[in-house]
């Protein structure tokens, strides 16, 4: 039979809490929760402040990653994006993408100021020609897309006068 001891066991090594932790553990539930909505990953509702009154950095950084690269590539972006709605059946919301998606092909060609500050810029050469193209068959799917947007919402104008 094991005897039993009188003595308290040792105790195990022990560590202070990481400082985000700590900090994070003397906050209340709500105010956690309301601190993660400002976070993008989390975002159950858009809040584009800091808390504070000020911008959201990340969310206004995620935003700006929407309008990089070329005109085809903004507007493939867009026009992707209200495919994935149009399958869903949100068609407000894909028509939105799509006339986003036309207006990215009717804006000027992003090319980076090399004098500004930040990352260093790789320019690509890229064919003007291939790219027109591009952009054209963007711009053709975007518009039949939008018909169709239209005649599911039921937003059609017929002609003033019908010329037969």
């Amino acid at each position: 039979m094991a005897q039993q001891s009188d003595q308290p066991a040792a105790p195990g090594p022990s560590a202070d809490m990481p400082p985000a932790m700590a900090e994070i553990k003397s906050q209340s539930v709500d105010k956690v929760l309301q601190e993660m909505n400002r976070m993008p990953l989390f975002m159950t509702n858009l809040d584009e402040t800091d808390g504070e009154g000020g911008a959201n950095d990340a969310l206004e950084a995620l935003k700006a990653l929407a309008y990089e690269g070329t005109r085809a590539e903004i507007a493939e972006n867009f026009r992707q994006q209200g495919n994935d709605c149009a399958r869903g059946k949100l068609w407000s919301d894909a028509k939105e993408f799509y006339d986003k998606a036309l207006a990215a092909l009717k804006g000027p060609q992003s090319n980076p100021d090399p004098d500004a500050e930040g990352p260093k810029v790789i320019e690509v050469e890229f064919d003007e020609a291939e790219e027109t193209a591009k952009e054209k068959v963007i711009e053709e799917a975007c518009h039949v897309n939008r018909a169709l947007c239209n005649l599911e919402k039921s937003e059609f104008k017929p002609p003033a006068t019908v010329l037969w």
